[in-house]
Parts: C-alpha cells; structure tokens; sequence
C-alpha cells in the first residue's frame, strides 16, 4: 500500500493525476497555504477522494513561504508514516514555489520518489532522484561533526575547541571539516569577539540534514 504526500496550490488539477495513477493507494496527505484560493482547491481535492473513497488529510500551512519551516513539517510527517507505509510518492507540482521547494528538499533528503504535473497538458512527469538518503553522502565522523555544531549553534567553536570537545586530534578534525566545508554544510566566520579568531558554524538548514 502507498501513502501520497502533495503540495497543493488553486488548481486541484495539479494533484488529481498523481492521486489517479497511484496504484494501491492508501491514503493522501497534502499541503496548502491559508489562502482562499487554496482552501477551495483542497475542499475539491477531498471531495475528489472521497468519491474514490480513499481517506486524504489537507494540512495547511501556517506560512507557505518559509522554507525550513515547511520542510520540517512536511519532514516530521513523511517520517511518521514511513514507520508504517514504507511507500511513499510525492507529488510537488502546487503551493508556493517555496512549498514545492520545501518538498522536493525532503525527498531528497529520505529518498523519496517524486512526480512534478505539466502546468497545462496535466501531464505526470517523473523527476530523476534517487531512492537513497541524502544526508548518506557525509561519513559518519563528518555526521557527528556536524551534528555537534547544529546543537551548539550558540557557542563559538575554533577548530582546536571543536577538536578538543569532540576528543580528537586537531589533523583530524581539520580532516572532517574540509570534507563538510566542501559540501557547504559548515561555514567558517570571523569571531565577533575576537576579529583574529574563526569560528566554525553549521550553515543554515542543516537541522534538517541532520535530524
């Protein structure tokens, strides 16, 4: 049985065909602003379900453009259901740009199949990600690295603290952090207290990389 996740914006024509070609669905769990507009294309999407009598939960958004707030909703929702429908399908094709953002950046991060529609043929078109987790690209030291500086986000760490918190040796550590500055998930910046001193900080989002 599949569990559909959607992002809806004022045509329900964009998620109808994914909901249509869906085989085994179990039930659909889409997202839309507080907009008018919106909220009477989910009315449709529901009535639309109900007639195939397959169950389908609207959540709205309390702001459909903030990007990791989304995220991190659509994220902790995805991971609740995994726990009992391992098959999953996204559709990211309405809502704000920042919403279908905000979903294609969760399926890539659990490896999620995703669908976009044509905005006039209402065509399903297949986007090419991987079934894998994308946060499986950092090794697991550099997982911990940053994960540690994801928790302590208000503590200035230098390279030689950071090493001595985590207890490794500074070459190691300098190892680990040019791995994860390649990849763009830390950044290095002058101390605010100490214009002499760089202090390593995880960059913005990386909560939920590393949630």
């Amino acid at each position: 049985m599949a569990v559909l996740f959607g992002t809806l914006g004022w045509r329900p024509q964009s998620l109808v065909p994914s909901i249509r070609s869906t085989e085994s669905l179990e039930r659909l769990v889409f997202y839309h602003s507080d907009h008018a507009k919106s909220r009477d294309a989910r009315a449709k999407v529901m009535e639309f379900c109900r007639s195939l009598g397959v169950p389908a939960t609207g959540v709205e958004l309390s702001d459909a453009f903030d990007l990791f707030a989304c995220a991190g909703q659509i994220r902790e929702d995805v991971r609740r259901e995994r726990a009992s429908s391992p098959d999953l399908r996204f559709n990211i094709a309405g809502g704000t740009r920042l919403m279908s953002c905000a979903a294609l950046l969760v399926c890539l991060l659990e490896g999620i199949p995703a669908t976009y529609v044509h905005d006039e043929t209402y065509r399903e078109i297949p986007l090419p990600l991987l079934r894998i987790s994308y946060g499986a690209t950092l090794t697991p030291k550099e997982r911990e690295v940053l994960e540690f500086l994801v928790k302590n986000r208000d503590k200035p760490f230098s390279e030689t603290t950071l090493a001595r918190a985590l207890g490794v040796h500074k070459a190691t550590m300098n190892h680990h952090l040019r791995g994860l500055e390649a990849a763009g998930a830390v950044e290095r910046r002058r101390d605010p207290a100490d214009a002499r001193r760089l202090i390593l900080q995880a960059s913005p989002g990386m909560e939920l990389l590393v949630g």
